[in-house]
């Protein structure tokens, strides 16, 4: 069966010990999933070494990280900078991340609807995560150009994330998101929306008037819960999904 959110994310996990841990703070019975993000490029498929190598792991440890449970949503965050073969890519990331893959994030500006509505055909039960990062919005421009652009990626996905900082965690921004947010569901009400950038484990509360405005809001973090060496740090990771859980009970329900 396909899994949908709402979830809170953690994306850079190395090992399945992370994800292991990482759920133990999800709460019983609660209303959002684990977002287990694994970060892939087209040089970690090719069986390079990303410039991240903390962050990226190889190509055949992917499968392993992933685990079967209900609870999480697993998904490999891809980028590329060879969009015109994406659909090939993807074919390529499903094969070799096993079956609990749950499907992507594609960190990839504007890709080609044709890519993804073939791969829609092929993996009907696999979710689709279009992340809107800095490159998307200063391509539109403006947020009614956004609007010309997004609406025809609604049918074909199942979710949108607002994410300006490119996992480099600047500062979000409430207002800026609020409004990319409210474009998306002014052409779809039932899409999946979230937010990346900024979030660290000790300001979630700047999230209440986001969630107050849009219930069920996803959120994301990567450079939030690394260690100076840019490793994943467990303790900043378990304390942000005791926190993220703990405040997202009022809404998710």
């Amino acid at each position: 069966m396909k899994k949908f959110g709402p979830y809170v994310g953690v994306t850079g996990y190395m090992l399945r010990f992370e994800v292991n841990e990482a759920l133990k703070m999800v709460p019983e019975g609660h209303p959002y999933r684990l977002m287990v993000g694994v970060l892939m490029s087209l040089r970690t498929l090719k069986g390079q070494k990303n410039r991240k190598p903390n962050r990226y792991p190889e190509k055949d440890t992917v499968a392993g990280i992933f685990v079967d449970d209900d609870r999480t949503l697993n998904l490999v965050h891809y980028n590329t900078n060879q969009p015109e073969t994406l659909f090939e890519q993807m074919l390529a990331v499903t094969e070799i991340s096993g079956p609990y893959l749950d499907g992507f994030q594609l960190n990839i500006c504007w890709p080609e609807l044709s890519h993804l509505e073939r791969y829609r055909e092929k993996y009907p039960d696999k979710f689709l995560l279009l992340q809107i990062g800095g490159g998307a919005m200063k391509k539109t421009k403006t947020i009614e150009g956004f609007e010309e652009v997004i609406k025809d990626y609604l049918p074909i996905v199942d979710a949108i994330l607002i994410d300006s900082s490119g996992g480099e965690g600047k500062p979000f921004n409430l207002a800026g998101d609020a409004e990319y947010l409210r474009a998306v569901l002014k052409y779809r009400l039932d899409v999946g929306i979230g937010i990346a950038g900024g979030i660290e484990p000790l300001n979630l509360h700047r999230l209440i008037p986001l969630l107050n405005e849009f219930p069920s809001l996803s959120f994301d973090l990567e450079s939030g819960v690394r260690t100076p060496e840019d490793e994943m740090s467990l303790d900043k990771m378990l304390l942000y999904l005791k926190r993220a859980f703990l405040l997202t009970l009022k809404w998710g329900s």
